[in-house]
């Protein structure tokens, strides 16, 4: 498999600095496919939050006791509670991911300046 990379130099540990590299594309695959996964889930998840209480409202707005706009209001909120937490630990996830990725990066051309 051809690499970009130039030949090592004498006496340079290969296997380290190909161990390092393995990892830091594999670290950088997986952030990618993580973060274009959470890019996907996103969207369905901001409409599953956005649509429906308003559709209720609209749809039921004549025969709706003043109790009920409440309670729609209630769960529009709760609802907004739930999808801030899930999609700020999912977006922590894909940092995490996105930060794993780069530090492996760095270590890999810090050992191969080192070489």
């Amino acid at each position: 498999m051809p690499s970009n990379t130039p030949p090592p130099a004498a006496g340079e540990p290969v296997d380290d600095l190909e161990r390092l590299q393995r990892h830091a594309v594999a670290l950088a695959t997986k952030a990618k496919a993580m973060t274009r996964a959470y890019n996907r889930a996103t969207w369905i998840r901001f409409v599953l939050f956005f649509f429906p209480a308003p559709l209720i409202v609209v749809l039921f707005r004549l025969y709706l006791e003043a109790w009920g706009y409440y309670a729609v209001g209630a769960l529009f909120i709760v609802s907004g509670a739930v999808l801030f937490a899930v999609d700020s630990a999912a977006s922590a996830k894909c940092d995490a991911a996105t930060q794993a990725a780069e530090s492996a990066r760095q270590a890999f051309e810090e050992a191969r300046r080192q070489a």
